[in-house]
This record gives C-alpha cells, sequence and structure tokens, in this order.
C-alpha cells in the first residue's frame, strides 16, 4: 500500500527565486529531515541516504533519485527508488513540487509523494509508517518555508517573514 502525502506552503519569496532555490539538489536536499550524504551520480541522478525513527526503530535506506520533469519555474519531479540498510524491502515512488505565483511576490508551493514499501518494512505497520510519513512531509514543508525566507530576507528582501 502507498504511502501518500500531499501539502501546500505559501513562501514569501517570487515563483522565480523559489524555484531556483529549489532546483539546487543540495539546498532541497538539507530541507528534506534526515537526508545526508547526497553525491550526483550523473545530470539528473543523485544518490543520498535517508534516515527517520519509526516507533522503536531507527531506518537508514539507501535512494537513488532520478529528476524525471523539470519545467521551469512551476514544476520538478523525480522518481525514487531505494533500498533498506539491515532489512529486505524496497522503496520506490515519486516526489513532486509545482509552484504557482501567489502574487505580491509570493509562491504556493504545493508538494506531494506517493511511495511505496515491499517487503519485510511493508508489512510492519502501515498506520505507523503513514503517521510517520506525514510527519515528515510537514517537516520539510517547514524546512523549505523557513529556508527560502531567510535566503530572500538575507538578500535584502523587504519585509519581514512569520513561520
Amino acid at each position: 500500500m502507498p504511502l501518500q502525502t500531499t501539502g501546500e506552503i505559501v513562501v514569501e519569496v517570487d515563483c522565480d527565486t523559489a524555484f531556483k532555490f529549489i532546483e539546487v539538489p543540495e539546498q532541497l536536499a538539507r530541507c528534506i529531515p534526515g537526508c545526508r550524504d547526497l553525491r550526483q551520480v550523473s545530470p539528473a541522478s543523485f544518490t543520498a541516504v535517508l534516515t527517520g525513527e519509526v516507533s522503536f526503530m531507527t531506518l537508514n535506506f539507501q535512494v537513488v533519485v532520478e529528476v524525471v520533469k523539470v519545467n521551469p519555474p512551476n514544476t520538478i519531479e523525480a522518481k525514487i527508488t531505494g533500498r533498506p540498510m539491515g532489512f529486505s524491502g524496497q522503496l520506490a515512488g515519486t516526489a513532486e513540487l509545482h509552484l504557482a505565483d501567489a502574487g505580491e511576490g509570493r509562491t504556493i508551493i504545493r508538494h506531494s509523494s506517493d511511495i511505496g514499501l515491499t517487503g519485510k518494512l511493508g508489512s510492519l505497520g502501515q498506520p505507523v509508517f503513514r503517521a510517520k510519513s506525514a510527519e515528515m512531509s510537514a517537516k520539510f514543508a517547514a524546512n523549505l518555508k523557513a529556508a527560502l525566507e531567510k535566503g530572500a530576507h538575507g538578500k535584502g528582501a523587504a519585509g519581514e517573514s512569520h513561520a
């Protein structure tokens, strides 16, 4: 059963600025909870380790992220595949970011992911993974908003952010 998450944030930066930020993999990766060791393996492909705590376990996934669609300044989509370290199974899914102008130097960012787990992890308890997935999605959104607005205000943008 796939773990689907969606969310939406409004950031106090224009669409072009927001897109320029998210299209840099290292910047976007810093917003993803538990993402580390990002390495580019081809122009549109990256490896990374994703770490998360689920109930009493700390899980590490070695993942490959392939950027499959880039439509500046509106959309970035990626395919994600990976394996948990120390468990049998596989992770596979997609992640998308859709940006839209919200007027007055603001941008709406809609984020979604659809991740499936197979093997031992897939059978361990979908409710637990679903809750963790929603929590990580919310943290990602908060991290992205903070990073975008801090970067814009650090460059002399007018106004203050109230996250």
